[in-house]
């Protein structure tokens, strides 16, 4: 168990290192740092599974420490500590969810108290994982048995889908070509869908096999159950290989974490978690480059406005940098600015479909590549609207997205509605109207398709009389736990929750 303390007073912080059991707590590795930004750097590599944290210090609070730590680490255990009896700080600690929140001078039984209550509530949380993970993956019909397999080798993938989901049939027919295809290697696979945009592989060897050797093999059976033939909308992370049954779940984590590094990578690619590089700092004064941006607008100059989107897409990649609430918020304040000057120099001149879309684009995307993308079909309309520019081939195609999705609006209940079926509709390859669609509305047909019924689900649940299941059936979707959790992928509360929030208004 490691722990991590975060205090300003030199003899405070040393007194903490010095006089509290950690070991008897059940605290293993203790490190110290004297402000929020080297607790920072220090948890790159340290990962600690619990914060101990002043939260009145010089730059950074610890409030926003533990903000920042609880994005890239969800499941870190916080304990405050603090001089002052304030009643804002005491609510950031209750929706944190904080295990504590000791006032100074620091009581150690009570200290010790709350790193104790820390320290249960992990071993609950990782007891409770392996348990999952037991049942899904140890506990189905594998070729090789896990307990009889001593000395063998396993690893842990996690493949990721994009926002359509992988798809209900997707798994047995994959787990049927994987087995296939690496029975000569003599590997075993199994494999369990933990919701519809992960996938969880448990690769068993008697002999040691190279990840090298096995990646391409997947991949390109993975290409062969995807509608186009590609995997585009897929993003692969495994964990290091271990050899003994406990090893399983630390290469869950590992392949987890690696997981994250889909927001710098993008989808269509693969990462193992030792070569994630450490990020780095993204940027020291984000408002001064928001208003270089506007001021771009504002001078009417489109080429430096999408070169500066490309410019921060750039430098996001090159720092290796995880999707953030940070990140998100300083596209959301481009895309008012955007709309900001559209209105201004241009009143009623800039459509905007996006407008149309349930949820906000740039709080949903996962890569970088999707948030620097849409901010540049963005300005294009923009300044292709200002300009009075028309392109008949451009024209038919706006026509043919138009008739696209007023079908699906339309046909959105009908569960074999497919891409193939569209694009006869508006006689195009379904290749090239995957394309043209992506390229005017930003989202991909799959992802358009969903959102509409996530949007409808929302509206038909305003009726008490209708349950979960039949709201699914009428969406679209046969199997009810399915796209429960399609419907919490995509609006962040279960469709339980969501009912009773209509409840209270």
């Amino acid at each position: 168990m490691k722990l991590i303390v975060v205090e300003d007073e030199k003899i405070i912080r040393t007194g903490l290192l010095k006089h509290v059991p950690w070991q008897r707590l059940g605290v293993s590795e203790v490190e110290a740092a004297a402000n929020g930004e080297e607790a920072l750097a220090k948890t790159e590599n340290f990962r600690p599974d619990i914060v101990l944290s002043d939260i009145r210090m010089p730059g950074m609070s610890g409030v926003d420490l533990c903000r920042k730590l609880r994005e890239k680490f969800p499941e870190i255990e916080i304990i405050f500590s603090t001089g002052y009896a304030d009643k804002e700080y005491l609510k950031a600690a209750i929706d944190l969810h904080a295990v504590g929140y000791v006032e100074k001078p620091v009581n150690v039984k009570l200290l010790s108290e709350n790193v104790e209550e820390a320290v249960q509530r992990v071993r609950e949380r990782r007891k409770s994982e392996r348990a999952k993970l037991r049942n899904y993956l140890l506990e189905v019909d594998t070729d090789v048995s896990l307990e009889q397999a001593e000395g063998a080798y396993f690893r842990i993938v996690m493949i990721h889908f994009d926002s359509e989901g992988c798809g209900a049939g997707f798994l047995p027919e994959f787990e049927k070509m994987a087995k296939e295809a690496l029975r000569p290697y003599q590997i075993s696979i199994t494999m369990t869908l933990f919701d519809p945009f992960c996938l969880i592989l448990l690769l068993g060897s008697e002999k040691e096999k190279r990840w090298k050797e096995m990646e391409p093999i997947l991949v390109e059976t993975l290409k062969s159950c995807t509608q186009d033939g590609s995997i585009s909308g897929c993003f692969l992370s495994h964990g290091r290989r271990g050899s003994c049954q406990k090893d399983i779940l630390l290469s869950y984590r590992q392949a987890k974490e690696a997981g994250k590094a889909l927001s710098w990578l993008g989808w269509g690619k693969s990462v193992c978690y030792d070569d994630i590089p450490p990020e780095k700092p993204w940027m020291d004064d984000a408002k001064k480059q928001r208003d270089e941006f506007y001021q771009l607008l504002i001078d009417n100059n489109e080429k430096g406005a999408c070169l500066f989107q490309e410019e921060l897409y750039e430098k996001l990649v090159s720092h290796h940098l995880c999707m953030s609430s940070d990140i998100r918020y300083h596209y959301c304040v481009m895309r008012d600015m955007l709309e900001k000057a559209a209105e201004y120099r241009y009143p009623g001149m800039l459509e905007k479909p996006w407008e149309q879309r349930g949820t906000d684009f740039f709080m949903q995307a996962e890569t970088f590549a999707e948030m620097k993308e849409e901010m540049i079909r963005r300005i294009e309309q923009l300044f292709e609207k200002q300009n009075g520019k028309t392109n008949t081939h451009k024209t038919e195609n706006r026509y043919n997205v138009s008739r696209i999705t007023e079908y699906i609006q339309e046909h959105y209940a009908d569960q074999d509605l497919s891409i193939g079926t569209l694009a006869e509709l508006v006689y195009l390859t379904p290749t090239y109207l995957s394309t043209v669609f992506k390229k005017q509305t930003g989202l991909t047909i799959g992802q358009y398709l969903l959102e509409v019924r996530v949007e409808n689900a929302k509206q038909k649940m305003r009726d008490p009389q209708l349950k979960f299941y039949q709201v699914s059936e009428m969406v679209g979707y046969e199997d009810a736990n399915y796209f429960a959790k399609i419907f919490k992928k995509k609006t962040g509360v279960t469709p339980t929750e969501y009912k009773e929030s209509l409840q209270m208004r």
